[in-house]
């Protein structure tokens, strides 16, 4: 007889939904969590979910459906995600941010999350750490469930499958320790902590040079080696979230105030300046992943502390008090040479190595547009497009930088079981959340979109380990 029904590897979001769906189930359930403490990437997160048809939606007047959800991702992703998957992910993150706030977790708000047609972004209230503590409280009241932190699983445990091969998941060991299982879960988070694994897995990492991870140093990319020692198919190359930043600092803050205007390297303008960062990050990686941001000296005198919170899309909680876009930051930064300045807009191109009479040229239709109350390109919100007239002129470079999340991983079906490379699923292996590929896709979606798979699978991953054990 097994030590449990279910072992989960990971105490995140995704790991403490899976042991809370697990036990609902009737199983019985260990955790092993390599750091000492619950929480993983998640108690980093705003705490955004992105779902579609909830009781909250229709409280707020908001119409929407997981069918529609299901359209835009596939559509946002250009098909690139398995449909199966896509449509798990678009049917249940609904009923499981209700799950969610049934167990304590509160949605404070709902706001337009991505390029959506709809607001489905739920914001959870407290953010990720508090949806953290409402889920470990969960598991911590159920008797049904262990925790053990500090356990970091450095194999997993298999059955003869017959002819030498390998057999269906039993079990974990840490070291000399072994506990068997019914089935296991991988919630061992992502590889956004192991700079060793960025060139196989997400080379523009590497690229950017600037790159920093806004994770926790538990995110090691286990669930590779793990998986991957009985025959797991890895999947989604390249894929995570790279938001663009200036040198400045290593501040988490992905919106950006209204009166920049964003040029790429041929002194073009090529997107709203006030979109959703998903899309921008779409648009830069499309212009090799650099781009530049520029502002006048009227704009940089007015950036006092908080005044740019009003010019942006989403003021983003960052859990800080820093600002990049302020009058004392910007002109440090002119100082250590990050933030380029001249007297004249050809001065500025020249050192931008940009060509002046395109730069002229972006700049003279922008500022007419701004004094027509209209953006004839891109449609930013009018009132918060500023003309660059008043000399001199500043331009700092953008990079994607900003590694908030990965994608690759062992490939799962809707089901969140492991597939191998003949797309069969390991008998007895689940994986949910960022270790798991194939589920988010080429281009993020939108805020909420990596927290919604963390949990829905977590869960769907919870509750189909306990139906097989």
């Amino acid at each position: 007889m097994a030590d449990y029904d279910v072992v989960v590897v990971g105490a995140g979001a995704a790991g403490l939904c899976a042991a809370v769906a697990a036990a609902e189930a009737g199983a019985s359930v260990l955790i092993a969590e390599a750091s000492d403490a619950a929480g993983g990437a998640s108690r980093f997160a705003a705490g955004l979910i992105m779902a579609a048809g909830t009781r909250f939606q229709r409280e707020r007047g908001i119409q929407d459906s997981p069918e529609a959800l299901l359209y835009e991702y596939l559509a946002f992703n250009r098909w690139s995600v398995e449909t199966g998957v896509a449509r798990r992910l678009a049917e249940e993150a609904g009923p499981t941010v209700e799950w969610l706030a049934d167990r304590g977790a509160g949605v404070s708000d709902i706001y337009f999350s991505g390029d959506d047609r709809v607001a489905r972004g739920h914001v959870m209230k407290g953010g990720g750490a508090a949806m953290v503590a409402c889920l470990l409280a969960a598991a911590k009241a159920d008797p049904r469930i262990d925790l053990a932190f500090g356990r970091r699983v450095d194999r997993l445990l298999t059955g003869s499958g017959g002819s030498g091969s390998i057999g269906a998941v039993t079990g974990v060991a840490v070291g000399e320790d072994r506990v068997t299982a019914g089935a296991v879960v991988l919630a061992a988070g992502g590889f956004g902590a192991n700079k060793e694994l960025w060139p196989r897995y997400l080379p523009r990492a590497v690229e950017a040079e600037w790159t920093f991870y806004i994770g926790p140093p538990t995110s090691r990319g286990d669930a590779f080696a793990l998986a991957g020692a009985l025959g797991a198919q890895i999947v989604g190359h390249d894929r995570g979230l790279l938001n663009a930043r200036p040198n400045f600092s290593q501040s988490m803050d992905s919106y950006y105030p209204g009166w920049l205007v964003f040029v790429d390297r041929d002194g073009q303008r090529f997107v709203n300046e006030m979109t959703a960062y998903s899309v921008i990050e779409s648009t830069i990686r499309a212009r090799g992943g650099r781009v530049w941001a520029l502002f006048d000296d009227a704009a940089k005198r007015a950036a006092v502390p908080r005044s740019t919170a009003a010019a942006k899309k989403y003021d983003m909680p960052t859990g800080t008090t820093w600002e990049d876009w302020v009058e004392p930051v910007i002109d440090e930064m002119t100082a250590k040479g990050r933030v380029l300045t001249g007297p004249t807009l050809g001065a500025l191109a020249a050192s931008m190595g940009v060509e002046p009479a395109a730069l002229a040229g972006a700049v003279a239709r922008y500022n007419t547009d701004a004094a027509a109350g209209h953006d004839s390109m891109f449609e930013k919100t009018a009132h918060m497009m500023r003309a660059i007239a008043s000399p001199p002129f500043y331009a700092t470079e953008l990079r994607l930088c900003n590694l908030a999340l990965t994608g690759a991983g062992p490939r799962v079906n809707r089901d969140g079981q492991v597939l191998d490379r003949g797309a069969i699923p390991i008998p007895g292996l689940f994986a949910a959340g960022e270790c798991a590929g194939g589920v988010l896709g080429d281009v993020y979606m939108g805020s909420g979109n990596a927290l919604a798979n963390a949990v829905t699978f977590g869960r769907v991953c919870g509750q189909h380990a306990a139906k097989r054990a």
